[in-house]
């Protein structure tokens, strides 16, 4: 429960940073870069939205302290543009399409970002057990108005817990 209420928190904080960071006409030079990403390629396990390019973004550097803050564990990303809309694409990470994948949506599934006065945008939480490995995968869409376009972040982060020493 602790660990959900967490994500819950970070997810809305990233949210309102990557929309912050567009809205006021920093994304390019906080999002753009020729090093974005930890990953080349979308994990095996996270559906690819159709139509979408794989983007030169870099997370907020906001967010991905949030979220090491947060989680403490190891974090990989990968961006990616559409020209469909934010809702298209929330709608397409479904519970039952990424249950399917192997993702369970304890953590809270999709949500729309609007309680956050953020228009066009969601968030998405997921997560999973792999052997002795918990991990999570939390999914920021955002509608960049300038370039007319979607971003989508991936970001997937191990999660498991460390054991605490006993006296």
């Amino acid at each position: 429960m602790k660990r959900m209420c967490k994500a819950i928190v970070l997810s809305v904080a990233m949210v309102i940073v990557v929309l912050t960071t567009a809205s006021c006409g920093a994304v390019d030079s906080l999002l753009g870069g020729s090093s974005a990403g930890t990953v080349s390629t979308l994990w095996a396990d996270v559906p690819p939205f159709d139509g979408a390019t794989k983007a030169d973004l870099q997370l907020p550097a906001a967010s991905r302290i949030f979220i090491q803050a947060a989680f403490q564990g190891k974090l990989e990303f990968i961006a990616y543009t559409t020209t469909k809309a934010p809702q298209e694409v929330q709608r397409f990470y479904s519970r039952e399409r990424m249950q399917a994948a192997g993702w369970n949506s304890d953590a809270g599934g999709c949500a729309d970002a609007g309680m956050t006065g953020a228009a066009n945008a969601a968030f998405c939480l997921f997560g999973k057990r792999q052997g002795n490995r918990d991990e999570g995968l939390v999914i920021v869409i955002a509608q960049d108005d300038q370039k007319q376009q979607t971003q989508i972040f991936y970001v997937r982060v191990d999660i498991t817990a460390t054991p605490t020493p006993q006296p």
